[in-house]
């Protein structure tokens, strides 16, 4: 996001004060390699050059994120617009999403979920930044406590109250039967006309490169779906309401939103 903020034309295309608030955030994270000498690197054109380039080997990898976080921020005030009343973003890592929206809609609750080891780095981050009052970090290992059980016990969340919740460049990394159960959990944890805003890759046996180096790193990709299959991929309970029209991201991954029904 800091590379792509100095790219010509993106710094306004990018919902306001992203590429700063990330820079921010991993500063005062101050963990290696995200240095003050390294982030005033990726702000560098020969940067942009290199990740541009770097996009025609692996689709998706530098605009299409960009492409990603406008759509996953149009999708959140849409639905709090439309009557949300709390955002949920799942895996939320370094996103800045609640930090940006939290101080605008001060009457909306806005809750992240990741796992400790990233989740408690971030809080310690978040705090010195300036946490709004209105955000809610919750550090869990979903592997061995489901988020249905997770929400039921957190006083700050209303399983009855119409939510919007963020899966973003998450699903791929569940099996087909994982994704179903997320959905049927999140199903049970907030109240019909519900949105949850996701991406999800197309085609698993494509991009052989990225698919090396991700199961290397053990984190491989598990499931894909095309758009329209995705109701099938959700499971019952979910009705497609938006796709995202760019074609550009064809190649690598989509961008839906599927409403509690």
């Amino acid at each position: 996001m800091v590379t792509l903020g100095a790219k010509p034309g993106w710094r306004d295309r990018l919902p306001a004060g992203l590429p700063e608030l990330s820079e921010a955030l991993l500063l005062v994270y101050g963990r290696y390699p995200f240095t003050p000498a390294v982030l005033e690197l990726a702000g560098k054109p020969w940067a942009v050059r290199l990740a541009t380039l770097g996009e025609r080997w692996q689709p998706g990898s530098f605009e299409g994120l960009g492409r990603r976080k406008v759509f996953m921020d149009a999708q959140v005030r849409a639905a709090i617009a439309a009557g949300a009343i709390q955002v949920l973003v799942l895996g939320a890592g370094f996103d800045t999403l609640c930090l940006r929206l939290g101080p605008e809609y001060p009457g909306v609750r806005f809750l992240e979920v990741d796992h400790p080891d990233t989740g408690v780095a971030k809080q310690r981050a978040v705090e010195q930044l300036g946490q709004p009052p209105n955000m809610v970090m919750l550090a869990a290992d979903l592997s061995e406590l489901s988020l249905s059980r997770l929400l039921a016990d957190c006083p700050q969340w209303n399983v009855n109250a119409v939510s919007v919740v963020v899966a973003e460049g998450l699903l791929y990394y569940l099996s087909p039967d994982s994704v179903r159960q997320l959905f049927r959990e999140l199903h049970a944890s907030t109240a019909p006309g519900s949105r949850v805003a996701f991406s999800h890759l197309y085609d698993l046996r494509r991009y052989r490169l990225a698919r090396a180096v991700l199961n290397i790193e053990g984190e491989p990709w598990l499931s894909a779906s095309e758009p329209e299959d995705l109701q099938h991929y959700l499971g019952a309970g979910w009705s497609i309401v938006e796709r995202s029209p760019d074609t550009a991201q064809r190649a690598l991954e989509g961008l839906a939103v599927a409403m509690h029904s």
